[in-house]
């Protein structure tokens, strides 16, 4: 297949979030002089420079954030960013970076802007004379953005209008539900971005969702058909690993991996205290978060709850044996409206590799949300769809006590995670939605 060449814009390639964790299993083989980033996050962190090597650092002013914010945050120079001064300067931030406390202070001021409605006044990225010169150098022959913002909304647009090449467009959660939902003035940016978010998908080419039911409410929603792609697995890397005893030890050991956030924080904390409340000394429970929101105020709560212990995050080539070394994973969303907009029509990273490791899946989210349906309808988890702690309880002691359950929700998982989520079929059908002619 003659693979176009692909200006991603916004999200990059890395190993740790789960934008870039899909982005990075979709466009694997692609060869890499066919494939560039240009990013207003920073570059100089966790960017996986296996999968692509040419990156262009966007930022505001000639800095990553405008004053008076960047007094607050690591003052970072844009342009092009090597493997080699990607290390530089990871060396440099770790020395001089800001401490937690500008971090609060930069965090307070951003959902200052936001109430009074000037973020996006601070927040415009612009098309620099040096990237003008090396995007055009560069000529991509379609602009790729995963989107979640206004700001880039808008920078898109203009690098269509620059260049004049086909966007592809890639929505990742229901972000256009949430943005300009809040402050003084939400509903003239509310209004702004939907006419400018409906605008890029009148003249994109491609359109994509993280899901079939995204897929399904887009349709309806703006009269666009998006083809639905999720975080495909290179089945052969992940079988060797995949657990085939159900036995359980001792201590029934439970795992989350991820971010305690917007769409799950609640929930997570809901079944980390139903965790302390059922352990005695006939049944022993022990929840493991792996979590890069270590130090969220979330996290700190749960600290002295028996039987949950919170550990930072791994690499993610070790994902497979550890998801395999557990009796139970745990895959929540939260029930509350805000919880339920934001991750309706999504699908966690996360799922997929759940579905192959062989580890039976708890789902705890409601049964209006894509992830609980597909759970449902092909029976691969055990699905608690109710926002009760008694229902969570009656769940894991089912599961804690039948392992002939356990084994058949596991087995079907694996099952339909071959089915459906393989990366040769995946990316094979990615590809093609970027061949237009």
């Amino acid at each position: 297949m003659n693979l176009p060449k692909v200006l991603i814009v916004g999200q990059s390639f890395d190993k740790t979030g789960g934008g870039g964790i899909t982005l990075s299993n979709l466009f694997r083989g692609w060869p890499k002089d066919r494939l560039a980033v240009a990013s207003n996050v920073n570059l100089r962190n966790n960017t996986d420079f296996s999968i692509c090597n040419t990156y262009y650092q966007l930022g505001y002013n000639g800095k990553l954030h405008p004053f008076p914010l960047n007094i607050f945050l690591t003052k970072i120079k844009c342009g092009i960013i090597t493997l080699d001064n990607q290390a530089l300067n990871d060396k440099k931030n770790n020395k001089s970076g800001k401490s937690n406390n500008f971090k609060k202070i930069y965090s307070f001021l951003v959902s200052f802007l936001n109430f009074f409605g000037i973020y996006n006044f601070f927040y415009k990225l612009e098309i620099t004379q040096d990237f003008k010169e090396w995007v055009t150098a560069y000529n991509p022959d379609i602009i790729y953005s995963q989107l979640s913002t206004l700001e880039l909304i808008r920078f898109v647009n203009n690098l269509q209008i620059l260049l004049k090449k086909p966007i592809a467009i890639h929505i990742m959660d229901d972000w256009p539900s949430k943005i300009g939902q809040k402050g003084l003035f939400n509903f003239y940016w509310k209004r702004i971005s939907r006419k400018e978010f409906q605008h890029l998908l009148d003249k994109s080419s491609v359109l994509m969702s993280i899901s079939g039911a995204m897929s399904e409410e887009y349709k309806k929603r703006y009269n666009k058909v998006f083809i639905p792609f999720h975080n495909p697995i290179e089945i052969d890397k992940w079988l060797p690993y995949a657990r085939n005893k159900w036995e359980k030890n001792d201590i029934f050991n439970i795992l989350y991996t991820g971010r305690i956030g917007i769409a799950n924080g609640k929930s997570i904390m809901i079944m980390a205290n139903v965790i302390d409340s059922i352990n005695s000394k006939q049944i022993k429970m022990k929840l493991d978060i792996f979590t890069p929101d270590m130090n969220s105020k979330k996290a700190t709560s749960m600290n002295n709850l028996r039987g949950v212990e919170l550990k930072s995050t791994i690499p993610h080539s070790l994902m497979p044996g550890l998801l395999a070394n557990y009796d139970l994973l745990f895959l929540p969303l939260d029930f509350d409206n805000a919880g339920i907009i934001f991750s309706q029509f999504s699908m966690p990273t996360k799922v997929s590799e759940y579905m192959i490791s062989g580890t039976p899946i708890f789902v705890f989210a409601d049964k209006q949300t894509a992830l609980a349906k597909y759970a449902l309808k092909d029976n691969w988890a055990y699905v608690v769809s109710v926002n009760k702690k008694e229902a969570l309880i009656k769940g894991l002691f089912e599961l804690y006590s039948n392992s002939t359950l356990r084994k058949t929700l596991s087995e079907k998982a694996k099952e339909m995670a071959i089915q459906n989520e393989d990366a040769d079929i995946v990316k094979e059908n990615f590809r093609k939605s970027f061949i237009l002619n």
